[in-house]
């Protein structure tokens, strides 16, 4: 199975941001975000334009044999320039337990030594399962939990560093 993560450009935006109401949709079960009036799990524009109008931001695309299957969207985290953070991180389900989310968060930080976030909502206790797991085999075991406060919400916050 060939994974690739490509750079998003900004003709790219839009796709994400079709994608993005499947993100939040998925997210609802754990945020207990209900849908709009209309019906959709979106709140009219969401809140991707950093990523194009940024430097410290960088969004990606991820295709699983030529195919979309998510996205993973980084950026250094706001108020700590040295700290990387997983922004936002989507596998279609259909892609789900096929190890496609490992090799697409293993490219997302390769190319980048240094400190990294990773933030899992309350709750979700697959994502912190998974998560655990991934930075786990990447770094050997060596990083830290906690639950911090982040907006008003509380979150797992996974700590760790990738070795350049």
């Amino acid at each position: 199975m060939t994974i690739e993560l490509a750079p998003a450009l900004l003709s790219d935006q839009k796709v994400i941001e079709n994608l993005w109401p499947l993100y939040v949709y998925d997210m609802s079960e754990y945020t207990g975000w209900g849908p709009s009036a209309e019906g959709r799990f979106d709140d009219g524009r969401p809140p991707l334009d950093d990523y194009w109008q940024r430097d410290d931001h960088e969004p990606y695309l991820i295709r699983c044999e030529g195919e979309l299957a998510g996205f993973s969207m980084l950026r250094r985290y706001p108020g700590d320039a040295g700290l990387w953070d997983i922004g936002q991180f989507f596998v279609l389900r259909k892609f789900k337990r096929r190890r496609l989310g490992r090799e697409a968060f293993r490219l997302s930080v390769s190319e980048k030594p240094g400190r990294w976030l990773t933030r899992v909502v309350l709750g979700n206790t697959g994502a912190l399962k998974f998560w655990r797991k991934v930075i786990g085999e990447i770094t050997n075991e060596t990083y830290s939990l906690a639950e911090e406060i982040e907006f008003d919400a509380k979150m797992h916050f996974i700590r760790y560093e990738i070795k350049g």
